[in-house]
């Protein structure tokens, strides 16, 4: 079960976190990547339901967030990076003997977290992929940690109350079914730390099937 939703939103801070990635380019994250045309249309349908009470600067393709893994590991790199090619070769090696996870996803349903407007999953298969997390964050990055597959509509401009928000959200997507998105790959990607939602960039990706890590051209990371 999600947690409960929060009494109130909480407004995006539009900044650039030099405390959090002290000089660090970039941050390295596992996703399955969700590339449906349709996704892209009730995304977009979600975010013009709520209007101006989201940020404009998200810029995020439509993805699941499988496992965080923290700031990359570039050059001389820096005291704060915790990613590299030794930690990408753990995650591979993991991954090669994690369980099946589904090859499709089913979108339904919405939510919200305090930060953040989100697109549900079918519960069997956000279920489905909560040993996939495990086998990557094996222990809880803090107490009332509980993971929650889902899609992100953007972040908050506005600290208003959660319940209106909720009710938007349920009607913009009423009567839509659940939507089936193929994931045959888990993509590494990364994403600039200077910009709070920017665009996600695909280092490389595991084949679900053969459980093979393939490095695109131009990775950072080549394990």
């Amino acid at each position: 079960m999600p947690p409960a939703a929060p009494a109130f939103t909480q407004a995006c801070e539009d900044r650039d976190f030099t405390e959090w990635h002290q000089g660090c380019a970039w941050c390295a994250v596992w996703v399955l990547w969700l590339r449906a045309p349709a996704l892209a249309q009730r995304v977009q349908r979600a975010r013009q339901a709520l209007g101006p009470r989201l940020w404009p600067g998200y810029a995020r393709q439509p993805h699941v967030t499988v496992a965080y893994r923290g700031l990359m590991v570039q050059g001389a790199g820096s005291a704060a990076a915790t990613f590299g090619v030794a930690q990408l070769r753990a995650d591979i090696a993991r991954l090669q003997h994690a369980p099946a996870w589904p090859r499709v996803l089913r979108v339904q349903g919405s939510g919200s977290f305090s930060t953040v407007p989100y697109l549900g999953l079918d519960p069997a298969d956000a279920a489905a992929l909560q040993p996939l997390h495990q086998a990557l964050v094996p222990e809880p990055p803090a107490p009332a940690w509980h993971y929650v597959p889902h899609v992100t509509l953007g972040h908050y401009a506005q600290s208003v109350p959660m319940a209106p928000i909720l009710h938007t959200l349920q009607a913009a997507l009423a009567g839509l079914a659940p939507l089936a998105c193929a994931v045959p790959q888990l993509w590494l990607v990364r994403y600039r730390t200077h910009a709070i939602a920017g665009p996600l960039v695909a280092e490389g990706c595991l084949d679900l099937a053969t459980r093979r890590y393939t490095a695109l051209p131009g990775a950072l990371l080549r394990p």
